[in-house]
């Protein structure tokens, strides 16, 4: 006889008792292995389509079953503007309103079947901030696509009709603003990338375009004073006069001497030297000052002192133009490579002010005031990335010139083989394609509306015409 192991207990207990392990057993399923039972699964992706609900739509968070999938495609803000007059006409309406220029970067068709184009306004004229519920945007129709490697322009001219083109909702205002490109609403407008303008960089005519200098990213913002809507971007070529041989080895920048009618470049090699050229370059005289690495020369037209930027040892040196040694000063710049250092020099003599850039990592450009006492002073430092990472290749700084005709900076990079027009904040207001390799110094004279540029690798010194006119965006203070 079998005994009851549950005998003298109360029934009510063995009723309790057999609840309690239904409740905790899992559900088994077909394979033997335990799982969710399905209407749990159920309610906590209900759950979570809640908590997704809402979220912001400047962020990327994953898909949801509310969502359809999206898929990041390279595709761009290139180039945008704001305002013109005559550079392209709206096709359907005839008008002269902003546009918004997208570029697929990838080598395949791009459908934007249903993404999104839209646009913050700043909250005001210095700062680029925005508000989460202040998104005015508009929806690409269906079949809109980009070819490889195309372009796709868009009309932000405040109307909507189906015609040639596409247009958007919204107009582009002259205060700056956050330009966003989306994917579609369903998939909870998923960012793919965004382009901000600031007030100071609207101008009639003038773009604002993202270049590379041929190394393939996203680029730099640079302002475009001839505009490519619909093509790929360039810079306006600077129209090259002629050329001259330099008998120094690497020379590295450029200054107009006080008398305007020579120039001082100096030579980077270790215990390298001062020297004057006429304007064709022909050796008027040679200081042997044996620098450690000078790269960047320039006079004050006062008191006619020369000021050598020296690279690995990151000072300003001043000599007389004997060639005498009168002080250093030290610039605080740290950088990652001994070679990034100290490129550009140049004097604004209304002010006693230096400015000086450095080369990479960072590039930056100091505004200093080093004549006052022997201690430095700083006025203001300018990180120059262009709306690009830090490291992203294809621009450095390299050599400078202050025009106290309109008080603006022009910058010279040798790696992008452009020339730069710059208020004295840093601010571009104008690019211009140089064409040559290696270009380490530039000096203008206004006289003869010339440029003139120093290559250390081809050991030449070229000379363009001083644009005319200089169609740039506005300086600033």
């Amino acid at each position: 006889m079998i005994s009851n192991p549950y005998s003298g207990i109360p029934l009510i207990y063995l009723i309790l008792f057999s609840l309690l392990v239904a409740c905790s057993d899992p559900v088994t399923g077909p394979d033997g292995n335990h799982s969710e039972s399905a209407d749990a699964i159920n309610d906590t992706r209900e759950n979570d389509q809640e908590e997704g609900n809402g979220s912001d739509d400047d962020s990327n968070s994953g898909d949801s079953p509310s969502q359809p999938a999206f898929q990041q495609r390279d595709v761009v803000i290139s180039e945008v503007m704001v305002r013109q007059q005559e550079t392209l006409a709206d096709p359907d309406f005839n008008a002269y309103s902003g546009w918004i220029e997208l570029h697929n970067r990838e080598n395949n068709t791009v459908d934007l079947s249903g993404w999104v184009v839209g646009f913050r306004p700043a909250s005001n004229s210095t700062a680029v901030e925005y508000s989460m519920q202040d998104l005015r945007f508009g929806t690409l129709p269906d079949q809109t696509t980009i070819p490889p490697r195309g372009y796709l322009l868009l009309w932000a001219g405040g109307q909507q009709h189906p015609g040639e083109a596409i247009h958007l909702p919204f107009v582009l205002p002259i205060e700056g603003g956050k330009i966003g490109l989306y994917g579609p609403e369903a998939s909870g407008k998923p960012i793919v990338d965004t382009l901000s303008y600031r007030s100071e960089d609207v101008a009639y005519d003038i773009s604002l375009g993202r270049y590379d200098f041929g190394w393939d990213h996203r680029g730099f913002l640079v302002p475009m004073n001839e505009p490519t809507p619909g093509e790929p971007s360039r810079l306006q070529s600077l129209t090259l006069i002629e050329s001259y041989q330099l008998n120094i080895s690497d020379p590295s920048g450029l200054a107009v001497d006080h008398t305007g009618r020579y120039f001082w470049t100096i030579s980077d090699d270790p215990g390298g030297s001062i020297y004057k050229i006429d304007l064709r370059g022909r050796i008027v005289d040679r200081l042997r000052v044996r620098g450690d690495d000078m790269e960047g020369i320039t006079q004050h037209p006062v008191n006619l002192s020369l000021f050598v930027v020296e690279e690995k040892l990151r000072q300003i040196v001043q000599f007389d133009t004997l060639g005498n040694e009168i002080a250093r000063f030290p610039v605080d710049v740290e950088v990652r490579r001994e070679n990034d250092g100290l490129e550009g020099i140049t004097i604004d003599p209304s002010t006693n002010h230096i400015f000086v850039v450095n080369e990479k990592n960072p590039r930056v450009l100091l505004e200093l005031d080093v004549l006052r006492g022997s201690e430095r002073q700083e006025i203001r430092r300018t990180y120059m990335d262009l709306g690009a990472p830090e490291d992203a290749r294809g621009l450095d700084l390299s050599g400078l010139f202050f025009d106290e005709i309109d008080d603006i900076l022009w910058l010279v990079s040798d790696e992008a083989r452009a020339v730069f027009v710059l208020d004295r904040t840093g601010r571009p207001l104008a690019a211009f394609d140089a064409g040559w390799p290696d270009l380490e110094g530039i000096a203008i004279i206004r006289s003869l509306d010339r440029i003139y540029l120093v290559s250390d690798e081809l050991q030449r010194l070229f000379v363009f015409e001083y644009p005319d006119p200089l169609v740039r965006l506005p300086a600033g203070q």
